[in-house]
């Protein structure tokens, strides 16, 4: 059986492409046979899929430099005549096409992403005219290597990237030519298609190319300054904000759009089958001072979430006066009459009424950012002794009363999930994660009988801080350590003295999820199918923190924070598994 399910997964990859991947061929550039494309056209550059390649062409001298693009076959044509010519007589893979690269007096090759992304890789090459000039020399080009074979020579290329706004994120060396080693008999020059990884680039809006050579005189290089490039993949970025990647959990599906979210409001939705219960009843409320009454009624906290920004009960903003003195936040309790117990997968689901910003406003909100109001959730057996979820908080400064923030920067904090709009979806929490608490450990807390949970609003001042010394520190990859210290907390605030009748933690409803059987149902719709294929391998050979993980992709047990082919294994035992709850 795992034999079968990992030959539908390997048809599935093959039909899909690279899932979720643009790869850049150059296939769908026209040419006819034993031709070139060099930009005597003047139109600045050439696309394929979802990558442009920059050209300039100079009418007056018939010159140009950056890319062109050849389908030339011959490999021992030699000199200029020969620059459009791969050494290896067709595109990577046997295929036709393929990119030329000219580092010229112009601005360097560049290849534009037309949004930002994660480029994987790509395959490069020597063109004829580079590779016999370093192979035997010319009348500019020395042989490499020398007379006597032992000079050190090397031909360079180097791979920069850079974000959206120029800034570099990194470089990547790949030598085309490499005569650097004490043993002559490991010279070489590059005479086939290789694979240059360029995941460690992170999230790129470009990557630029230059050359560099050993062989250099009065003029500059000497050696011909020609590359060749074939099959460029490309993923789209998950996040890069924030290292925490929890997805939110749906309030509402709709079962013939394979049980994914649905607006409350449309006719086909229905509330989530993941759910089993609600809470039943209030056992206490205290808001903070200066709330307005129509939302101090704690019993719009009660049953199912409904995706309504005003169906809540809001705890109240304190001012800085108010956090001087010492006041306390304003919290809730719930009770649930059929109690949490821990599971596997998430346990329960808090919904807030945040929202994510379309637009940039001078007031502090950022499109794509979420209008966050966040609080500390607690968990208790007997009403009386809570354990508290620890909690991290990235952001790293006030963004004032209106202002929004990166949800990928907090973890374990109610209400970075956003639920008005038409969208309805919570922040979901493991009772596994308090599992090391003393007052777990010692039964005085029972995972397994969870009656109480208590919210306890965060007043976005900074005052407040996390647990992030508790939790593993993502820039310390590959060698993981803990955060080394704890941060202050920042959402949605201001210190004005004046009372905010609708400020603070707004809680729409805590549901109790069913136990999720199959870990490799990555988007919880209930079974395990080609939309987690297609998520699993999105963030294939990432790791925590890194610019396209998502933690739920962290199959296999122990959680080693990469993603892996031990991951993989589990999606292969998995496939096509369906909950019980869907059926």
């Amino acid at each position: 059986m795992r034999f079968r399910n990992l030959i539908c997964l390997i048809v599935v990859f093959a039909a899909m492409g690279a899932a979720n991947a643009d790869i850049a061929t150059f296939e769908d550039l026209n040419l006819p046979a034993e031709s070139y494309w060099n930009g005597s056209d003047g139109s600045g550059g050439f696309t394929s899929e979802s990558v442009h390649l920059s050209n300039s062409y100079n009418a007056e001298w018939g010159s140009w430099d950056g890319f062109s693009y050849s389908n030339a076959t011959d490999t021992t044509a030699q000199g200029l005549a020969a620059q459009y010519n791969a050494i290896t007589g067709a595109g990577q893979g046997g295929s036709a096409n393929y990119a030329v690269g000219y580092v010229g007096w112009a601005l360097p090759p560049a290849v534009t992403l037309s949004s930002p992304g994660v480029v994987d890789g790509l395959y490069v090459t020597n063109c004829n005219y580079a590779y016999y000039a370093m192979l035997d020399g010319d009348a500019f080009s020395k042989k490499f290597g020398g007379g006597s074979g032992d000079d050190p020579d090397f031909f360079l290329l180097t791979i920069t990237g850079k974000d959206a706004g120029g800034a570099a994120t990194g470089t990547v060396d790949f030598y085309l030519a490499d005569y650097r080693s004490a043993d002559n008999s490991a010279d070489y020059i590059v005479d086939t298609w290789q694979y240059v990884d360029l995941t460690s680039l992170g999230v790129v809006g470009s990557l630029e190319f230059t050359l560099s050579s050993s062989d250099v005189g009065d003029w500059g290089m000497n050696t011909p300054a020609y590359f060749a490039v074939d099959t460029i993949v490309v993923r789209p970025a998950i996040d890069p904000s924030g290292p925490y990647t929890e997805v939110g959990i749906n309030g509402y599906t709709d079962p013939g759009n394979d049980w994914g979210h649905a607006d409350p409001q449309d006719p086909n939705a229905v509330i989530n089958p993941i759910f089993r219960g609600w809470a039943t009843e209030v056992v206490s409320y205290q808001p903070a001072p200066g709330l307005a009454g129509q939302w101090s009624d704690p019993s719009m906290a009660l049953g199912p979430a409904t995706g309504s920004n005003i169906d809540i009960v809001s705890l109240g903003h304190l001012n800085q006066e108010q956090i001087s003195q010492g006041l306390p936040p304003g919290q809730i309790t719930l009770l649930f009459s059929d109690p949490i117990r821990q599971g596997r997968g998430y346990d329960f689901v808090v919904f807030e009424n945040g929202f994510v910003s379309s637009a940039d406003w001078s007031d502090g909100l950022f499109a794509g950012q979420m209008f966050a109001e966040l609080a500390y959730v607690e968990v208790s057996s007997n009403g009386t002794d809570f354990v508290r979820f620890p909690v991290v908080s990235l952001t790293p400064e006030a963004v004032g009363r209106y202002g929004t923030i990166e949800i990928g920067n907090v973890y374990n904090l109610a209400g970075k999930h956003p639920n008005a709009n038409g969208i309805c979806t919570g922040t979901p929490f493991d009772l596994k994660e308090i599992a090391d608490d003393p007052d777990v450990a010692s039964g005085l807390v029972d995972v397994n009988d969870i009656k109480y949970v208590r919210i306890v609003d965060i007043p976005g001042s900074g005052d407040f801080h996390d647990e992030a010394a508790m939790h593993i520190d993502p820039g310390t990859w590959p060698v993981w350590d803990f955060y080394a210290d704890n941060h202050p907390i920042y959402d949605a605030w201001d210190a004005s003295t004046a009372p905010d009748p609708s400020g603070g933690f707004d809680l729409e409803a805590i549901g109790v999820l069913r136990e999720q059987e199959y870990s490799a149902d990555i988007d919880l719709n209930g079974i395990v199918d080609v939309l987690d294929f297609e998520l699993f391998i999105s963030v294939l050979d990432s790791h925590f923190g890194g610019p396209v993980w998502i933690d739920r992709c962290d199959l296999a047990e122990p959680k080693d924070m990469v993603i892996d082919i031990l991951d993989f294994g589990v999606l292969v035992d998995q496939w096509n598994k369906t909950e019980q709850w869907r059926l």
